[in-house]
């Protein structure tokens, strides 16, 4: 989520849309999309100034026989490190370490990229697929699957994924489902065609539930095992009946994964319940879903400084080749847009300096 809107930086500047189309010789759409760019280069710079998104380094955590863990100090017994709550705001897992040492990350690193999008997916039979941005259990989109009777997708489209996964001895996902009663086939494919499979079902309708798959245990395993001579090429997903699924935060493990920005850790070992502790390494972006007012303004106004220079490289083009005074009237002139700019970085400054530059610049866990 940014941390301002459009209008955000028009009420920072004074300026207007029309203003800005006349004067950048821009569309509405063109204007609107580049002061979307302001903003993100804008918020960007607010982060570093503060010490954004917080670090949070090798905080402990125990699996009591329970499916995932929630990131954030309520197991720290000491009270040492703040009452910060990163629920919601997790961007980024770098490292989780047990008793034996650092575990292998996922693939994909950030255990989600295969499911942002279903432009990544292909149609086998009986199936259509949009990217769903409502219904998500990780990152900003989930995969929505229509079966219209028995059928199956795939991705990549390409199927061409060329990916040694003998690194990875799970593989870990959240799935719903609008009928329990289904049964659903997972087929992962060699170049020359041949797979491996396991099949498998849910427990309730329309909620979230974490599948989790040991690859040893799939169907042809000890014929078709993928490694650096037998590389993955393509997944399958099947389901035998009509349902509609959403499918999320696939990837292969080494034993857990994370879902963000929920920020669970999830255990992926089937068949077992852990009593098992880990030490998490991972940030977190705390202004991600509520933002004071104070960091809306800096961002605007920041975004604003940038808008500003812009106009005034129009301005000044405008003075070069438009000789006439009627039309250099219905602009503002550029010693107005200087001065502007100038009060919004002193203004800027002032709001940052007020919350504390590099307030958080990370904070150190048990280990």
């Amino acid at each position: 989520m940014a941390y301002c809107t459009e209008q955000d930086v028009y009420n920072a500047t004074g300026m207007k849309s029309d203003t800005v189309v006349k004067l950048g010789g821009k569309t509405e759409e063109q204007v609107s999309e580049l002061i979307s760019g302001f903003i993100t280069k804008a918020d960007r710079i607010i982060k570093n100034e503060l010490g954004v998104p917080i670090t949070i380094r090798k905080e402990l955590h125990t699996f009591e026989e329970d499916a995932f863990v929630e990131l954030g100090p309520y197991e720290d017994r000491f009270g040492f490190f703040g009452t910060y709550e990163p629920a919601n705001c997790v961007e980024k897992v770098f490292a989780i370490y047990t008793r034996s040492g650092r575990i292998k990350l996922p693939y994909p690193k950030d255990c989600d990229s295969l499911t942002e999008s279903s432009a990544n997916f292909a149609v086998g039979s009986n199936c259509t697929l949009t990217t769903e941005s409502t219904t998500v259990k990780c990152g900003e989109a989930s995969v929505k699957a229509l079966f219209s009777d028995a059928g199956s997708f795939y991705f990549p489209t390409t199927q061409n994924m060329n990916k040694n996964i003998e690194a990875w001895s799970y593989i870990g996902f959240w799935l719903q489902t609008s009928d329990k009663t289904a049964t659903f086939t997972i087929k992962i494919f060699d170049i020359s065609g041949n797979y491996i499979s396991h099949t498998f079902s849910l427990s309730h309708n329309n909620t979230w539930e974490v599948v989790k798959l040991k690859l040893i245990d799939f169907t042809n395993w000890d014929t078709y095992e993928f490694n650096e001579d037998r590389l993955m090429q393509y997944i399958q997903i099947e389901s035998d009946k009509a349902c509609t699924i959403y499918f999320d935060n696939f990837n292969f493990n080494d034993g857990v994964f994370w879902t963000y920005p929920e920020g669970l850790i999830v255990y992926s070992i089937p068949s077992e319940l852990p009593t098992v502790s880990i030490e998490v390494t991972y940030n977190f972006d705390p202004y991600k879903n509520s933002t004071p007012q104070e960091i809306t303004l800096a961002s605007a106004k920041t975004a604003g400084i940038m808008l500003l220079e812009f106009l005034i490289g129009c301005r000044q083009r405008i003075t070069a080749f438009v000789q006439s005074s009627d039309a250099l009237e219905n602009y503002p002139d550029r010693e107005t847009l200087e001065f502007r700019r100038a009060e919004l970085q002193r203004q800027v400054q002032g709001i940052l300096a007020g919350i504390g530059f590099k307030t958080y610049s990370g904070m150190v866990g048990e280990g």
